[in-house]
């Protein structure tokens, strides 16, 4: 017998009409969910009392294994929806395959989406929730609950844990930004205090991945063959002061040539995760654009910005702003 509970898209789009023709108001709350934990029943709890109905979006296998790699999920979608219908205060459960729930937030259009507070309410579902007349919820902080830290308790030396990784900007992060875009090594000049810093996050667990638009290759400023002598000088440079890189991804692309790799689109995360086995909710992006927060927000990335405020009418903010990156590392090291 099929569970009631666990419904497709397209049947949870026309229950959420027929619900809302009744007058009740629909909750959604996101995540994989993978080992439920007291953390999670208190922030069920919580959500359903936002409304009359609420509706969990469930991250599928393949969206988990996206981001974060190829370790996860430990219990199948299947097993993890079934676990979730137990609950009395969960109505329904859908599950959908993207990164983030966005695309199905502008189909269900709840009266009211529920976030945690380490992402808070200037988050990347804001203004799908918002532009349809819902509201975002932040939830209370469950403390001292993680399905790591259960992991890490329970399987002791066993346990491994997950891959994270600082994602690095390039431009006006590691080097100082200049007019007409850094053609040639004489152009390239680290951003004071960078290396130190890199040198202090080179002694962590983290993986060091430098992502970065760099259309000048596609606007024919120089070739992808200068564009690696820049790149090799630099990582020569920073090897010198025992800093490894582990990789570094660009785009060549125009902005109009809308590939899937540019900032803020998130091809090379995904791509990251795909080589190194990355998780991404458990990293973090440093940049410098506005870009650079949109794209480590789509891709469940934890984002500090450097210099300037995001604009107001984007309705989404960094995790952190830090002057430079000397003083986002030290935010990321003192988080640790």
């Amino acid at each position: 017998m099929a569970n009631s509970k666990i419904r497709t898209q397209k049947e949870i789009i026309k229950i959420v009409e027929d619900q809302k023709k009744l007058g009740r108001k629909v909750v959604t709350l996101n995540g994989s969910f993978d080992i439920l934990h007291l953390g999670h029943i208190k922030s069920f709890k919580e959500a359903k009392k936002q409304g009359d109905i609420l509706i969990i979006l469930l991250n599928s296998d393949k969206s988990i294994k996206k981001y974060k790699g190829p370790a996860h999920p430990i219990n199948l979608e299947k097993n993890r929806a079934e676990a979730l219908s137990a609950l009395k205060f969960i109505d329904y459960i859908v599950i959908f395959d993207e990164i983030n729930p966005k695309p199905i937030l502008e189909k269900i259009k709840p009266d009211i989406h529920c976030n945690g507070s380490d992402w808070g309410k200037n988050c990347i579902e804001r203004e799908a929730v918002e532009e349809n007349g819902g509201e975002i919820h932040i939830l209370k902080w469950q403390k001292g609950f993680s399905t790591s830290a259960i992991l890490e308790k329970k399987l002791g030396t066993g346990y491994k844990p997950d891959i994270k990784a600082v994602f690095l900007d390039r431009d006006g992060t590691i080097n100082i930004n200049r007019p007409g875009c850094v053609r040639e090594i004489s152009q390239f000049n680290f951003a004071p205090g960078a290396v130190s810093a890199l040198k202090k996050l080179s002694k962590t667990d983290y993986r060091i991945i430098i992502i970065t638009n760099q259309s000048g290759v596609g606007r024919g400023y120089f070739a992808e063959e200068g564009l690696d002598k820049i790149h090799n000088w630099m990582l020569k440079k920073l090897s010198e002061e025992g800093i490894k890189i582990d990789k570094i991804y660009y785009c060549p692309h125009l902005p109009e040539d809308n590939c899937p790799c540019r900032k803020p689109k998130i091809k090379m995360f995904l791509q990251a995760v795909a080589d190194f086995g990355i998780n991404l909710s458990k990293s973090w992006f440093i940049g410098d654009d506005e870009k650079d927060v949109i794209a480590g927000r789509e891709a469940n990335i934890k984002t500090i910005k450097i210099g300037s405020k995001m604009r107001e009418e984007l309705k989404l903010e960094p995790n952190l702003y830090a002057k430079n990156l000397s003083e986002a590392i030290a935010a990321i090291l003192k988080n640790e």
